[in-house]
């Protein structure tokens, strides 16, 4: 992709963290963008550096402290690397020469090597010998873009660039449930209450009034009576009551289904976002706000009525686009064990 150079982060889709020499030769480069791990990307940008400036540029990359990659760009082009992100790292096939220019002279590949058979659990020991090797801070090796920015500790040149070719954004249609997270069990003493929790975004425009359905084996056989759902915002909303109440009401589907219902027809639903993909890093994180403030806090309230486990069908619907705006989900009655048991056979 191509970017431009932007001022304001706000019209950005990445940012990069220059953080210039101190008593290294080294100049350390974060790219948001590289925030993915991926290997292909890193070595692009490490060999269009090292073209460019005719230098050497270095990649590393670290995956839960276990898998390390490090690469070796000169003048454009990756020459070598040390990596066990597909299989153990084999030295044999190494290229010492590629390194040497690199080392200080008191190191050789050599200790390269010793450093990563005598490290200990974690690739980072490796990284903090691999850095005084090189004389490099190895405070600038052990970090990344999004360290950086949640410890708020660089003192480099932040730079914001924005991508030359915008993707169109899809337009929003009617509302429409989408799962965050949920629970997927229920299982309450004959007698007793629990309360179940779901979280929903909606992926269209504003609208007013949800339905929510409950259905199923559970519902059939009588082992759970609905009693109650509250709804509230996870970001509360201005001018708008926050929290919302129904009693849900036995009824009898046209299919002949056993069902209950609640209504709350001046329930708010806040408008959403449609993911565009791909995104770049700044959009990923604007539509992960966006959902967030568009989040609704489902919580219903289930009276245990016969023993016995089943099936529970719950469909969250708002009023505007039922047909296609509903979200349909499932819930089981019983232990987790009887669960694992019933599905392990």
């Amino acid at each position: 992709m191509g970017y431009v150079k932007v001022d304001k982060e706000e019209d950005a889709d990445k940012t990069i963290i220059v953080s210039l020499p101190d008593a290294s030769e080294w100049i350390s480069i974060y790219d948001e963008e590289m925030e993915d791990q991926g290997t292909s990307k890193l070595n692009k940008l490490s060999s269009g550096l090292s073209k460019q400036f005719k230098t050497t540029a270095l990649t590393i990359l670290v995956n839960d402290s276990d898998l390390v990659y490090v690469g070796i760009n000169i003048n454009g082009k990756l020459k070598d690397s040390i990596s066990n992100l597909s299989k153990e790292i084999d030295f044999n096939k190494s290229k010492p020469n590629v390194w040497a220019d690199i080392l200080m002279d008191n190191y050789s590949f050599e200790d390269i090597k010793i450093a990563w058979k005598n490290k200990n659990l974690f690739v980072e020991d490796f990284l903090t010998e691999f850095a005084k090797y090189i004389n490099l801070d190895k405070s600038k090796l052990l970090t990344g873009y999004n360290y950086i920015i949640e410890e708020n500790s660089h003192e480099g040149i932040t730079l914001n660039f924005a991508l030359k070719e915008k993707k169109k954004t899809t337009a929003l249609g009617l509302a429409k449930f989408k799962m965050l997270g949920g629970a997927t069990i229920v299982d309450p003493k004959v007698g007793e209450k629990q309360q179940i929790k779901w979280i929903l975004t909606n992926h269209g425009t504003s609208s007013n009034g949800v339905d929510v359905v409950i259905a199923g084996e559970c519902i059939d056989k009588g082992l759970l009576i609905p009693e109650i759902v509250q709804t509230n915002y996870i970001k509360p909303q201005l001018d708008i009551q926050k929290e919302f109440k129904a009693t849900f009401v036995e009824s009898v589907a046209t299919t002949g289904e056993k069902i209950f219902y609640a209504r709350m027809e001046d329930f708010y639903i806040p408008k959403g976002i449609q993911p565009n993909y791909p995104m770049s890093p700044k959009e990923g994180k604007r539509y992960m706000n966006s959902i967030h403030e568009s989040a609704i806090i489902f919580r219903i309230s289930f009276i245990g009525a016969k023993e016995g486990n089943g099936e529970v069908k719950i469909f969250f619907s708002p009023l505007e686009n039922r047909q296609e705006g509903t979200y349909y989900c499932k819930l089981m009655k019983g232990s987790i064990e009887d669960w694992m048991k019933k599905n392990s056979r």
